[in-house]
């Protein structure tokens, strides 16, 4: 499938250090406008080939980076990445196996991709359209792994860290030695309201205080800009916020149906998805709440 000569649905590639790059997406939920093309990616180039973290929201939308990516550089795709199962981040996988690139994934996000993500491409064939998704497959990680650890591809050294069951199952994160730069995927998003529906929050709170403790030089969230470290701040303040609304209404003893407009977070009402988001968010942590009440 040829790009567009007339409109690329991949963002262009911000270059943050000698063989590292970001691509950004459109910090919205997934139009036709914007393809989908909703979740950040990350591009290493190595020794002997490119590593690619994350995949894109269609099959569409991944072949027109591999001929992005043939622009760049000569060098062939030789290992793919999911850093968690959001449908933006994971439906290039096909068109990345079908040209015999291994993906790597936490073994809790293949389980995810195995049993969401045909009902995640039925959605998002209504929402984009038969056209945009043409192509698009659920395609299982193959290369699954248990934990942190290290790893050397194409000459880069990357340090994979999980943190457990945080912003959701098997999130990870990627961390180039030699840049400096983190991936930080699932695990962090900056400047909008992040989706809790899979979180344990605690969990993650602590995540983002060991991933500042690693003091990367750069950090390339999952949706959002590039940002400094520090950043990851303001969603650890929406997330203490949001858990402390929700508890507070909950012990006060209101229902589900007066939650939402008791849980108000009037500092972050201008950030992106707070309509479409928020107030999930707290019907999620609500209903946590009384499974928890009930164990």
């Amino acid at each position: 499938m040829p790009a567009s000569a007339t409109e690329s649905r991949v963002p262009p590639m911000q270059e943050l250090a000698p063989g590292v790059y970001a691509i950004i997406g459109e910090n919205a939920e997934a139009a036709p406008e914007n393809h989908g093309a909703v979740g950040n990616q990350g591009v290493l180039i190595g020794d002997d080939g490119v590593i690619l973290i994350d995949t894109g929201t269609s099959a569409r939308y991944a072949a027109e980076q591999l001929d992005a990516l043939k622009r760049l550089t000569p060098k062939p795709v030789v290992l793919a990445i999911n850093t968690h199962q959001s449908p933006a981040f994971v439906f290039g996988n096909g068109t990345l196996a079908l040209q015999g690139v291994p993906i790597l994934a936490h073994r809790d996000v293949a389980d995810l991709i195995r049993q969401r993500c045909e009902r995640c491409l039925k959605k998002l064939n209504e929402v984009l359209g038969a056209q945009e998704m043409a192509g698009t497959t659920v395609t299982v990680p193959d290369r699954l792994i248990e934990g942190a650890m290290v790893i050397t591809v194409a000459g880069r050294q990357l340090d994979i860290v999980y943190f457990g069951h945080t912003s959701s199952p098997g999130s990870i994160g990627i961390i180039d030695r030699a840049s400096g730069v983190l991936f930080a995927g699932g695990l962090v998003s900056i400047g909008r309201i992040p989706d809790v529906k899979d979180a344990r929050i605690d969990n993650w709170l602590d995540a983002l205080d060991k991933l500042k403790a690693r003091k990367p030089r750069l950090l390339v969230p999952g949706e959002g800009p590039v940002s400094a470290p520090s950043q990851v701040d303001d969603l650890a303040g929406y997330l203490r916020a949001l858990q402390s609304s929700v508890i507070g209404v909950y012990k006060g003893g209101a229902g589900l149906g007066e939650a939402a407009k008791l849980s108000r977070l009037p500092q972050f009402e201008r950030w992106p998805l707070y309509d479409p988001l928020h107030n999930k968010n707290v019907e999620q942590l609500y209903l946590q709440l009384e499974r928890e009440a009930l164990q």
